[in-house]
């Protein structure tokens, strides 16, 4: 086939030259007198300009472009060619004879050979080279732009009754690129042999199914359609194809005009990305919101294939043809009706306004019109039914407008990621409309895929907060939802709302903060999969003074806001990385059936601080309930006991009160008073790894039972003002350990009365405020066992000589001991009326004291009765005023 097509286009040269001879020939003995006679050359001026490849015998470089300049053809386009842009194809052109040049050309072997120009008119030139194989005979035009080879080049689509065929023009020669018709592939030369045969008209031959060449021709209509005629007489009607496309040129409403399926004809769909969906569906079976094309995919200048659904609810193959922006044809690979059809574009929608009252079920759908509906100035649309939003539509409000839903209404709003629905101003300004207000109880309000801008300008129904969205009552669910530019609240939900979902929201850009919610609203809250941050400020605010019901709390990304005492009678988790803000004279308040569950972790605490990082800025938080729940665990609590939160207790950042719980993994600091104030009857389950400091008093003040409970060293209580565990006067009525702390404990007020066994640990220190002492009766036991390191401390909070009362032991246990101690400053008065003044009063039961000091004591250091026993060894006595060991 090959061998045929390159000995045909050689004969059709040889034709061309005999038929120029012959002319020359015939030409009459004038004409030859003046070619004789004619010795002017050439001007190389002639070829300047650009010109076009059209023919020639190596196909692969018909297409080629070259800019001739001073003797000198620089390449444009190379065409298919190894060679490249900017390539010198031609060079040193020079005059020869009449109408000739000679030259060099550039061979695809990177050579450059002899070469002959032949200029047949202005517009037209012939080149042969004097070497062997392809390329040695080739027919250039001159590429103007009145040219018709010049208009013929380019890309054209053809719509067949198999498919479709693109075909690139180059040279003289239309190839391929792309096809669905079964009869053509890619690469195929559909076109050979283009032959001006007259103003606009071409000859070619055509190459048909059977795969053979017959004569046809083309007609340019204009710049950017042909007629073609084939081989087999038909007529083809041929569009340019101006650039690749996109899914772009098809995006919009079309209405089907014509098929060999008149049923389904008026059709409408709305193309939106890579599907088309039913938006009017005529007298045709299908129905409205249907997918009657998906998967569109640009393939070529031009084309799409797609999947078409057909009457029996199937998708086949198909291709779009788009002939210019506003028409298209379909071609479906199957049999039967609708197989072949053609569209328009639809013209422009116009928005449409909206009454200002919607009582019937309403549907609001995408009209394409760019902003689709508009609520005019003044107007909130009371909506007492269902309304519902469909994707991708368009909502504008003018001033002062706005929605209100209630009575029987609902709103559902429901979009898709790539079809949101947008609630705007018709200026983008914050607060330029109202908003929108929903209180009804109905599980079809919903927003999905929603953006709501430029609301807040005021209360949609008297007298609410201003808000982009405020719910009253009901219910609602939110998702993927941004609210934004608003002048008032993003999102106000009142406690007796239920959202029955909230998730991947985004609030942000507002004058005001993101939400005004309940705490229990918070434990409906997706925690850090919304984005609640970029608000004037930055918080999410707690409106209601309550937690009435079991509430579990996530880390959002911006802390919530309490200004007020929060009444805790359910239980409440704050999980790990809660922040929450105190605002002055705030507190938390745990009582009655509640419990508070703080849930940090060692990365992510629970933060609980005050809006100011001052000292006593907010009251702090109260227990009173006894709960397995109460825990406390990675909590950093700071700027509390600025007052009582229950009158008229005392002022601590944590209060017990006969409440219990554990702290563990806790810092508390910077406190007004006390750190901790835990009463007799508080419980601590577990105390441990804590740090308390920076407060304006003790860390702690506690009863002496709540000193067994702690952990010794493994906390920190140093760094305030009053570095001492303090211990107000309370019995001992419960067997206790006290550890050693890395500050003193200080026994605050009265007599610690001794009734169970109390253990002191090696290292411990107890001071003694003025006037106390400890006091051991009935069932009590004093056991404080030191080291020969790690001595046991008894003191005075002064350096003084009977500052405090001292230490009274009046029961029969062997295990009544102070070894390696030390007791100083003691003696100020008895213990209990009316003994002896001294440090240590025995009267009676038995006690041993070894290896400790005693010292600096009013009185006697150890006064002995009569009905006591004393066993001592290895002890230092020393200016103790009545004496060492008295009788």
């Amino acid at each position: 086939m090959k061998h045929t097509e390159k000995t045909t286009r050689r004969i059709n040269w040889i034709l061309r030259i005999l038929f120029i001879n012959l002319l020359l020939l015939a030409s009459c003995e004038e004409t030859d007198e003046l070619l004789n006679n004619n010795t002017d050359l050439p001007d190389l001026n002639t070829l300047n300009g650009e010109w076009l490849r059209v023919d020639g015998n190596n196909e692969s470089a018909n297409g080629m472009r070259v800019s001739v300049s001073n003797g000198t053809a620089t390449i444009l386009d190379p065409s298919a060619t190894t060679l490249s842009e900017g390539d010198i194809k031609w060079k040193d052109i020079t005059p020869s004879e009449e109408n000739k040049f000679d030259h060099q050309e550039l061979g695809s072997d990177g050579n450059y050979y002899d070469a002959t120009i032949t200029l047949i008119n202005n517009d037209e030139i012939e080149i042969n080279v004097a070497a062997a194989g392809a390329g040695n005979e080739q027919r250039w035009i001159r590429a103007s732009s009145d040219n018709e080879y010049v208009q013929l080049q380019g890309t054209w689509i053809i719509v067949t009754d198999e498919g479709t065929v693109i075909i690139e023009v180059k040279g003289s020669s239309g190839i391929v690129i792309y096809s669905s018709d079964p009869d053509y592939s890619e690469g195929d030369t559909i076109w050979k042999d283009i032959l001006l045969s007259g103003t606009d008209d071409f000859t070619i031959l055509y190459l048909g199914s059977d795969g053979s060449y017959s004569n046809g021709s083309i007609t340019i209509v204009e710049i950017n359609q042909i007629i073609v005629v084939t081989g087999s007489g038909d007529t083809q009607e041929v569009d340019r194809v101006d650039d690749p496309g996109d899914l772009s040129k098809l995006q919009g409403e079309w209405t089907r005009i014509e098929s060999n399926n008149p049923s389904a004809d008026f059709m409408k769909v709305n193309v939106i990305n890579d599907q088309a969906t039913i938006i009017d569906k005529a007298q045709s079976g299908f129905s409205n919101g249907d997918i009657k094309w998906k998967d569109i995919t640009n393939t070529a200048p031009g084309v799409y294939t797609h999947l078409e659904l057909g009457s029996d609810n199937n998708y086949y193959e198909a291709s779009i043809a788009l002939r210019n922006d506003s028409t298209l044809e379909i071609a479906v690979g199957s049999t039967g009706s609708g197989n072949v059809q053609k569209w328009v574009r639809n013209p422009p929608a116009v928005t449409v306004v909206l009454d200002c009252r919607i009582s019937s079920q309403t549907t609001l759908v995408d009209i394409g019109a760019g902003v689709d509906y508009l609520v005019e100035s003044g107007c909130v649309v009371d909506i007492t039914a269902d309304l519902i939003i469909e994707p991708g539509v368009v909502i504008e409000f003018e001033e002062n407008s706005g929605l209100g839903i209630y009575g029987n209404g609902t709103i559902n709003a429901i979009g898709t990621p790539d079809k949101a629905i947008e609630f705007r101003g018709t200026n983008n300004v914050k607060g330029f409309w109202r908003g929108i207000h929903v209180e009804t109880n109905s599980i079809k309000n919903r927003f999905e895929y929603v953006t709501l801008s430029d609301a807040g300008s005021n209360y949609v129904y008297c007298c609410n907060d201003p808000a982009s969205i405020l719910m009253k009552g009901g219910q609602f669910a939110m998702e993927n939802t941004t609210i934004e530019n608003g002048a008032g609240l993003g999102v106000y939900i009142r406690d007796d709302t239920q959202i029955s979902s909230f998730s991947s929201n985004t609030i942000t850009t507002h004058d005001d903060y993101a939400m005004s919610i309940s705490f229990e609203i918070a434990g409906q809250l997706d925690g850090l999969n919304s984005d609640l941050s970029g608000n004037a400020k930055d918080f999410i605010l707690i409106n209601n003074s309550r937690v009435d019901e079991e509430t579990s709390v996530s880390a959002t990304n911006i802390p919530l806001l309490v200004d007020d005492v929060i009444d805790i009678t359910a239980g409440i988790t704050l999980l790990e990385g809660v922040e929450l803000v105190m605002r002055e004279n705030a507190g938390l308040g745990v009582y009655d059936g509640g419990n508070l569950n703080i849930q940090g972790s060692s990365g992510s605490p629970v933060v609980i601080r005050g809006f100011e990082q001052i000292a006593g800025y907010w009251r702090g938080i109260h227990i009173e309930t006894k709960s397995i729940n109460n825990k406390i665990n990675y909590a950093e609590i700071s700027d509390a006991g600025s007052n009582y939160v229950y009158c008229c207790n005392t002022v601590a950042s944590l209060f017990y009160k006969g409440g219990s719980g554990s702290i563990t993994n806790t810092l508390i600091s910077n406190g007004e008073e006390y750190g901790i104030y835990a009463d007799k009857n508080a419980e601590f389950d577990d105390f441990s790894g804590n740090t308390i400091t920076s407060h304006g008093e003790f860390p702690m003040y506690i009863a002496m039972e709540r000193a067994g409970e702690l952990d010794g060293t493994g906390s920190d209580y140093s760094g305030n003002v009053q570095d001492y565990v303090a211990i107000f006067i309370s019995d001992i009525d419960n067997p206790i350990t006290i550890s050693k702390t890395n500050v003193p404990y200080l026994i605050d007020e009265g007599v610690i009365d001794i009734k169970e066994r109390l253990d002191i640990s090696p290292g411990t220190e107890i001071v003694f405020a003025e006037n106390t002492g400890f006091g051991v009766y009935d069932n009590g036991i004093f056991n404080a066992v030191g080291t020969n390191d790690d001595n046991i401390i008894f003191r005075g909070k002064e350096d003084v000589a009977g500052y405090w009362r001292g230490i009274h032991s009046e029961t029969n246990s062997g295990d009544n001991q102070i070894v390696y101690g030390s007791i100083s400053n003691a003696g100020s008065n008895y213990v209990y009326c009316c003994n002896d003044n001294a440090a240590l009063m025995l009267k009676g039961g038995q006690f041993e004291v070894s290896n400790s000091e005693i010292t600096k004591n009013s009185g006697c250091g150890i006064h002995v009765n009569s009905n006591a026993t004393l066993t001592e060894s290895g002890n230092t006595f020393s200016n103790n005023s009545d004496g060492n060991i008295c009788d």
